[in-house]
C-alpha cells in the first residue's frame, strides 16, 4: 500500500485520517461527513505545536544572487552537480537522505502560472475549466495575476503542453529552489511572512493572508537564481510519481500520486522548505495547489 510518511499529529481544528488504495482517498474530519479529498483546503499532514523539521538558518543572510539568461518569462537554470534532499535527522523521512545528483540546464518559468494564462488555454479548448473544490480557489475571481490554483495534475499537464512546455522533474524544481546551497528556505533565511505565504508559524492556523498573493509579490523571498514563490503561495504539482524513499535510481515510471512541491499559503513554514516533498492522486485540486512549467534546452 502506498503510504505517507510516518507522524502523527492532531490539529486544532480536526483529527484527519487519510487512507489511500490505488489512487483514491477519503477523509474523515471529527464531527464532519465524509467528503471527497478534492474538497479539503490543505489535505495532508498537519503542523504539530513546535516544528519537528527545523533545520538551523541564520536570522540574517546575505544570499549572493546569480543572473541567469532570462527569455519570454522563464530562467535558465544552469543545473550540473548539485546536492538534494535533508541530512537532518528532524527531517521527515521522504526527503533523506541528501545525496548528489546531476542535473542538466534547463528553463523554468519565473513564476507561478496565473489565472491569465490559464484561462488562455480554456478559451483555446486545451485546458479544462480548474474544479471548484473551495470558494477561495482562484479561477474565476476576476483577478488575473494570481496563481492559478484548484488544478488537478492532468490538467497542470494539459497547460504545460499547450504553451509547449512541461512540468518540472522534482530535482529541477529543487535546483530552482537552492542551486548548490543548503538552505532550508529559496532566500536562505528563516521563514516569514515578508518572503513567503505559509501558515504564520507552526502553532497557528492563520495563514499570512487569506489567499494566494499576486504571483511574484515577494521578491526577497525569490530563490538564488531569482524564480519566485518557490516557498508557499500554492504548492507545485511537478512531473514525477512519487515514492516514500528515493534513492539514486531513476524515477518511478509510474505511481498512486505524483510529487508536489514548496507548500502553499494553507502550509506551515516546516512543509514549506527546498526539501519539502509532499504528495497528490489524480483527484487532487484544493485551493492550495498550483503549478508552474519547465522546458529543456
Amino acid at each position: 500500500m502506498f503510504k505517507r510518511p510516518s507522524l502523527v499529529v492532531v490539529s486544532v481544528a480536526a483529527l484527519v485520517g487519510v487512507v489511500l488504495a490505488g489512487t483514491a482517498r477519503a477523509v474523515f474530519s471529527t464531527g464532519a461527513p465524509a467528503h471527497d479529498e478534492s474538497e479539503s483546503a490543505e489535505p495532508h499532514l498537519a503542523p504539530s505545536s513546535d516544528n519537528p523539521y527545523d533545520e538551523p538558518a541564520p536570522a540574517k543572510v546575505g544570499l549572493a544572487r546569480i543572473t541567469v539568461p532570462s527569455q519570454d518569462g522563464m530562467l535558465r537554470i544552469p543545473g550540473g552537480r548539485i546536492t538534494v534532499g535533508s541530512s537532518s535527522a528532524k527531517a521527515l523521512a521522504n526527503e533523506r537522505p541528501a545525496r548528489p545528483v546531476t542535473v542538466t540546464p534547463f528553463w523554468m518559468d519565473r513564476t507561478e502560472v496565473t489565472v491569465g494564462a490559464y484561462r488562455a488555454c480554456v478559451q483555446a479548448g486545451a485546458c479544462p475549466l480548474p474544479a471548484r473544490a473551495s470558494a477561495t480557489c482562484t479561477y474565476g475571481g476576476g483577478e488575473d495575476d494570481l496563481p492559478v490554483s484548484c488544478v488537478h495534475w492532468s490538467d497542470a499537464e494539459a497547460y504545460c503542453r499547450f504553451v509547449k512546455k512541461r512540468l518540472p522533474t522534482e530535482l529541477e524544481w529543487e535546483d530552482a529552489a537552492r542551486g548548490a546551497l543548503a538552505v532550508p528556505f529559496p532566500w536562505g533565511g528563516a521563514p516569514s511572512c515578508a518572503n513567503a505565504v505559509t501558515l504564520i508559524s507552526e502553532r497557528t492556523g492563520r495563514t499570512c493572508a487569506p489567499r494566494p498573493a499576486p504571483v511574484g509579490s515577494h521578491p526577497s523571498g525569490d530563490s538564488v537564481f531569482g524564480v519566485q514563490d518557490l516557498s508557499g503561495n500554492v504548492e507545485e504539482w511537478t512531473a514525477d510519481w512519487y515514492v516514500e524513499s528515493v534513492g539514486p535510481g531513476p524515477s518511478p515510471r509510474s505511481g498512486a500520486a505524483h510529487v508536489l512541491r514548496g507548500g502553499g499559503w494553507l502550509s506551515p513554514p516546516s512543509l514549506s522548505r527546498t526539501t519539502t516533498r509532499d504528495w497528490g492522486s489524480a483527484m487532487e485540486s484544493g485551493p492550495n495547489v498550483g503549478f508552474r512549467c519547465a522546458r529543456s534546452e
